[in-house]
């Protein structure tokens, strides 16, 4: 019995990680006054589609998805890191891994985390020209849009932020709803324990 509530308990500690029950919607122009000046040297259009992302908070998770071609070589402003250190042979790929080592722990503060990065093979089918331009993708999952917007306020994130952009030539993000998503390697597993459980209590 000790045994079951101690599960119990873990897994409620989880959700309350997992799951934005304590979160606020974002109220119209709280994102905008949250990031002040940063990102001031930012494309004007960007910014807007941010902040319309932003006012329109539905309070829910959503799934970011990233298409990304790196840079052969990473291109920093005035060829330096945000250290101060030379950037000099600095390959895209290398800069993007300092960007992924920065991002990370920032995600996982906020119950957000990658869930699918994967690497192109090969082009089968492109609806139109240049659409096949990315070589890797990303999926990650934000508890909430308070949670990104806290990500993208904070000081970690904005003197990290210039290896992303260091280290991409071109990249889309595109916010999406989760409608289905199975891993069976995970589904069978958890399903067989789940049974054992339930049969071992009777």
């Amino acid at each position: 019995m000790f045994g079951c509530i101690l599960l119990a308990l873990v897994y409620l500690a989880f959700l309350i990680w997992h799951e934005p029950w304590f979160s606020r919607r974002l109220e119209p122009g709280e994102a905008i006054a949250a990031i002040g000046g940063d990102y001031a040297e930012s494309d004007p259009e960007e910014r807007r589609a941010f902040e319309a992302f932003m006012d329109g908070d539905d309070g829910r998770p959503f799934y970011m998805l990233n298409l990304m071609r790196y840079r052969g070589q990473a291109e920093y402003r005035d060829g330096k890191l945000p250290d101060g250190g030379v950037a000099a042979g600095l390959t895209g790929r290398e800069a993007g891994r300092l960007y992924e080592r920065m991002v990370v722990p920032e995600l996982l503060k906020r119950g957000c985390y990658p869930v699918f990065v994967s690497r192109k093979i090969g082009n089968l089918l492109s609806a139109g020209s240049g659409s096949d331009f990315f070589e890797e993708i990303a999926v990650v999952r934000y508890r909430s849009r308070r949670d990104m917007l806290s990500m993208v306020a904070s000081r970690p994130f904005i003197e990290g932020i210039p290896h992303k952009w260091a280290s991409l030539e071109k990249t889309v993000a595109v916010p999406t709803r989760l409608m289905l998503l199975v891993d069976l390697r995970t589904l069978v597993p958890l399903t067989l324990f789940a049974a054992y459980a339930i049969a071992g209590w009777f």
